[in-house]
């Protein structure tokens, strides 16, 4: 028989559950963990400001069958953890039980949306993809969208831009804030080819945007840029600095300054100066049917990588 149990980080035992996490990744062919090694995977739940805000947890004769964690992202949306729940052998039953608790959760929460995303799939991941998909869908989830990841090699570039006209010119994100930047953010995705956000309501497109373009994580300012015409809002490009990379966290040019080079230039010139601020590799995320983005997106030296695959609730 299966129980389940809930927990937060106040109430979790750490070292059961981590064990039982790094026996599971070391098992399954899952891509992306929230850590390596025990140790990390330790530190990792026993660090208040990372573990998981609800946790749901199978046994079975009192043994760990599978766990499942979310996480608050916004004031109408809640993530699960990438390809949780961990169900280890898999089990769409066991599954499909963790997912109910944590839309249970999400509702009672107050929140109407919830969503998981398969990171870093490759060929080799795409089988045990498809048995988590099970999972999802047999919760009453639906696949949502996919998208492929890019890397560019900022030692290496080769591409050419456009010069642009007098009157244009760029300026630093960091000189300009959210309230300004965001009419002009949600008119260029809004008529864009990211499926996810023409698909949201204006109140989950608004929370993720400031997310996306926190100032309270660290950007490269010099290759954060705002391209004007005049005093008009063209382009823009925010560049967030992660470990081994920096990460293009929203590039978009507004409709009536489409198809005259200006994402290229915005973009381009990004990576330049990144280049120049000794950063070797630049990372991006796109949908899949994003056609025109990623020709782009080659056109500047960007290479396929991965991808990921997300399945949504929503009330």
């Amino acid at each position: 028989m299966i129980n389940v149990e809930h927990h937060s980080h106040d109430t979790l035992d750490v070292e059961e559950i981590a064990a039982f996490t790094f026996e599971t990744y070391s098992t399954l062919p899952i891509p992306y963990k929230y850590g390596n090694t025990l140790e990390e995977i330790r530190a990792w739940l026993s660090d208040p400001t990372k573990c998981p805000d609800f946790i749901s947890i199978a046994r079975e004769d009192e043994e760990i069958r599978g766990w499942a964690g979310v996480y608050h992202w916004t004031n109408s949306m809640i993530y699960q953890l990438a390809w949780h729940p961990l169900v280890n052998p898999p089990d769409i039953e066991i599954g499909k039980r963790l997912i109910h608790d944590c839309i249970e959760y999400t509702e009672s929460s107050g929140r109407n949306r919830m969503e998981v995303f398969l990171m870093e799939i490759t060929d080799e991941y795409r089988d045990y993809a498809a048995t988590c998909g099970e999972m999802y869908t047999a919760a009453g989830m639906k696949r949502g969208y996919e998208w492929t990841f890019m890397d560019a090699d900022l030692k290496n570039l080769d591409f050419s831009l456009r010069d642009i006209p007098e009157n244009m010119h760029t300026r630093s994100l960091t000189e300009i804030s959210n309230d300004e930047l965001w009419p002009d953010y949600d008119r260029a995705f809004s008529s864009g080819g990211d499926r996810r956000y023409t698909a949201q309501s204006n109140e989950q497109r608004r929370e993720n945007f400031e997310s996306f373009f926190s100032r309270e994580v660290p950007i490269e300012e010099e290759a954060s840029i705002v391209l004007f015409d005049g005093e008009t809002i063209v382009g823009f490009v925010k560049i967030d600095i992660h470990t081994n990379s920096v990460f293009v966290h929203g590039i978009g040019v507004v409709p009536e300054y489409r198809g005259q080079g200006f994402a290229k230039y915005v973009l381009g010139t990004s990576m330049m100066r990144a280049a120049e601020n000794n950063h070797a590799l630049m990372k991006l995320e796109v949908d899949i049917e994003n056609k025109g983005a990623i020709r782009l997106y080659e056109s500047l030296g960007f290479k396929h990588m991965k991808g990921s695959i997300s399945y949504i609730w929503e009330k």
